[in-house]
């Protein structure tokens, strides 16, 4: 296992505790409506994450390649990369899709 693996999965679920903190605390109050700067992070959060998720699928990918040429990488490591990658991308999918589906509840209310 990489120590840059650790420390990106390490950030990404601090980034999302974060993120869950802010909309708990966010809530009930709504003071945040409206302002660009809660915009302009969210896109951030989002940015940070798929280069995050990007990042784990290239290291995944490069781990791979480098035992296929005969490197000196245990096949359990390559094979954990290959999995954290896998999960990566399959919540990046998810969220996608929840993403998709509130946009679509939105617009079919009536105004």
């Amino acid at each position: 296992m990489n120590v840059n693996d650790v420390n990106s999965m390490q950030g990404m679920i601090n980034q999302m505790r974060i993120m869950a903190s802010q909309s708990q605390t966010q809530a009930p109050g709504l003071s945040n409506v409206g302002q660009a700067e809660s915009v302009s992070s969210f896109g951030t959060a989002m940015a940070d994450s798929l280069k995050a998720v990007n990042e784990t699928q290239m290291t995944a990918k490069t781990m791979a390649g480098a035992y296929d040429r005969g490197a000196d990488i245990p096949l359990a490591d390559v094979m954990l990369s290959m999995q954290k990658s896998s999960m990566a991308y399959q919540a990046t999918l998810q969220v996608r899709n929840k993403v998709l589906s509130a946009y679509q509840d939105i617009m079919k209310m009536p105004v």
